[in-house]
Formats: structure tokens, sequence, C-alpha cells
């Protein structure tokens, strides 16, 4: 078990879940891998949202602005 706790990952959603927060990561959920822990997968079993970073833009209504 120690393994699983050497990164950031476990401790960003841990934080996230007591914070009601929100993850944001470019990796892609995938029910089918085992082998590796994929920061989707984590927040989908422990019920935390996991969002992309398009998705945060879009939430955000970002505007990019060329300046000339």
């Amino acid at each position: 078990m120690k393994y699983l706790l050497g990164g950031a990952d476990p401790w960003l959603i841990a934080k996230a879940q007591v914070s009601g927060m929100t993850i944001v990561t470019q990796e892609v959920y995938n029910a089918d891998i085992k082998k590796k822990f994929l920061i989707p997968n984590i927040c989908h079993t422990f019920d935390v949202p996991c969002i992309n970073t398009f998705e945060l833009l879009l939430i955000l209504e970002a505007e990019f602005v060329l300046a000339a």
C-alpha cells in the first residue's frame, strides 16, 4: 500500500473529496485498465468530480484574444 501514497495524486483527490472540489486532468477514464491508477478512475470510485482542461475552459468561458 505504500506505493499508492508516494505521489501527489491521492492527496489531491482526497483534498478535492473533503473540500467539494473538482479535479482537472488530461487523463481519460478507462474502466478496463487494471495495472495503472488513473486519476479519473479513482475519482469515479470515490465520487469526486473530474473534468479535463477543455471542459474547465468552457465552464470558465475563457477567451483567448490576440493582442496586436
